[in-house]
């Protein structure tokens, strides 16, 4: 069988650097292709691109991340320096400057080239929402699964919003209204089923601890990340602890693909996003058997995942060869 073909469209981002030394060990060791693409939100696209080259080359992978869009859809774009650090990675920063390309150009060009079987939008759907209106085919035999919304639950953005939904909730909504009718469901994987993947610092500590030399510089930046990350979710009221949730959708994605013994349940739904109320903006909302909008489900929503699971595979990923 074909190796998947990935696509992560990550806003690097603490979380998001969790899921690319996943996915970037997967390809170095030749489990997966892997093509990654920036989006603004945690930080400027330009800074999720430099940290995301960051986390590759320290992973041994040989992929490389292509700057998308600039800023969301419709709104200003806000970025989140208090809960990611002033350039996305916590106490820990990369100071090789990077190219800034013709962003919708190279992006259009970029998940072209790679005809992707899997992509995580991991951000806000700003890319995402792009490629639909320019290359809509491409998605039709992609699975694809986004990291975003709150179903039933606080947000943790507004009462009612997740981050990555309130940044580009056009985006978002566009992509939920226009979804191709013979492309796969949406995968959704929210807040209130990802926040359940907690790192502890002993956790941490375990799984870095005898990793090989050659992982020394990414020991570095997981430290110097998840510190900061820890101590933004104890400012909270969290815990001196941190909530993964890329990682869980990363694993989400992959899970057959890879045959991945990690327990998640998945749901129907038809889901629509709130785009122009202030108040409410960002805010998912999903009719679960129709009975409401008698609208067509376009998601597939996770309602469960073993959550020890998820960090386990990212250790035994990080000490394999």
């Amino acid at each position: 069988m074909s190796r998947p073909v990935v696509i992560a469209d990550v806003d690097t981002g603490i979380d998001d650097a969790l899921a690319l030394t996943w996915l970037g060990c997967l390809h170095a060791r030749g489990a997966i292709d892997l093509t990654v693409t920036t989006s603004a939100g945690n930080c400027s696209v330009h800074d999720a691109a430099r940290n995301s080259n960051a986390v590759l080359r320290m992973t041994g992978s040989s992929a490389r991340a292509i700057p998308g869009l600039p800023a969301p859809r419709v709104v200003p774009l806000t970025t989140t320096p208090e809960t990611h650090g002033p350039r996305g990675l916590g106490y820990w920063q990369d100071h090789v400057p990077a190219d800034e390309p013709d962003r919708g150009v190279a992006l259009l060009e970029t998940w072209r080239n790679t005809q992707p079987t899997h992509i995580l939008i991991a951000g806000p759907a700003t890319n995402l929402a792009y490629v639909l209106d320019h290359a809509p085919r491409l998605l039709e035999n992609c699975q694809v699964t986004l990291m975003t919304g709150a179903f039933n639950y606080p947000g943790n953005t507004t009462p009612t919003a997740e981050w990555n939904a309130w940044v580009d909730p056009h985006a978002l909504k566009h992509v939920l209204d226009n979804w191709p009718a013979n492309a796969p469901a949406l995968r959704i994987c929210p807040l209130n089923v990802t926040e359940t993947v907690l790192l502890t610092p002993e956790r941490l500590r375990a799984m870095l601890r005898d990793l090989p030399l050659r992982r020394a510089e990414l020991i570095d930046l997981l430290h110097d990340a998840a510190t900061f990350y820890f101590e933004f979710h104890q400012s909270v009221g969290v815990g001196y602890q941190a909530q993964i949730h890329d990682l869980a959708a990363a694993q989400v994605m992959l899970a057959e693909a890879l045959h991945l013994q990690i327990s998640h349940r998945l749901r129907g739904a038809t889901v629509d996003v709130e785009a122009e109320s202030s108040l409410l903006r960002g805010t998912t909302v999903a009719d679960w058997d129709g009975s409401y909008w008698e609208r067509p489900a376009n998601a597939e929503v996770l309602s469960g995942i073993d959550a020890a699971a998820v960090l386990d595979y990212l250790d035994a990923e990080l000490h394999k060869s």
